[in-house]
């Protein structure tokens, strides 16, 4: 068959309609292709909501791992200042460490001196140094002091109680 042969037929059949019939043909042609149309829309937004449902998963999953990296990367940085936190810590525990120790010295030779200068010196000690001299004492045992002064103290607390006097400067008599 030939292509002219489908054309003188399809002529045929076109004079042999009435124009009501051949508004009727038009009209059916088109709904059929609009309908076929429809139909593959349809199919079309169907499969393309698989993909994109498909991709919206995938994008959801990369979200969620990206979120993870940097939770990761805070992790990360939040060890790392810990680590150092922890070090310095540690730094001003030394430093806090050699300070006591330092204190304690500075209050062992305070004690040193006092006694010689009330058991050495004086023979003697007032109510107001011994006071102070005990605070001290009192500090420098808290604090881990030795027995040494613990036997400086007991020689300071037997010393006889005297009373002092100032003169016009303020100073002791």
């Amino acid at each position: 068959m030939k292509a002219s042969d489908n054309m003188g037929e399809a002529n045929f059949i076109f004079s042999q309609l009435t124009t009501e019939q051949a508004i009727v043909l038009i009209i059916a042609l088109i709904i059929i292709v609009k309908t076929v149309w429809s139909a593959v829309e349809w199919i079309w937004k169907k499969i393309k909501g698989r993909f994109d449902i498909a991709n919206e998963n995938e994008r959801w999953a990369q979200n969620i791992t990206s979120s993870l990296e940097k939770l990761d990367k805070k992790i990360d940085n939040l060890e790392l200042q810990n680590q150092k936190t922890h070090e310095e810590q540690e730094a001003i525990k030394d430093s806090l460490s050699l300070v006591q120790e330092r204190l304690q010295e500075n209050t062992r030779s305070f004690l040193i001196d006092a006694h010689h200068k009330f058991c050495y010196q004086w023979k003697a000690i007032d109510d107001i140094n011994l006071q102070s001299i005990e605070r001290r004492y009192l500090y420098y045992k808290t604090a881990g002091g030795n027995s040494f002064v613990d036997n400086l103290m007991e020689d300071i607390r037997a010393l006889p109680r005297i009373t002092v006097y100032k003169d016009n400067d303020g100073r002791p008599e």
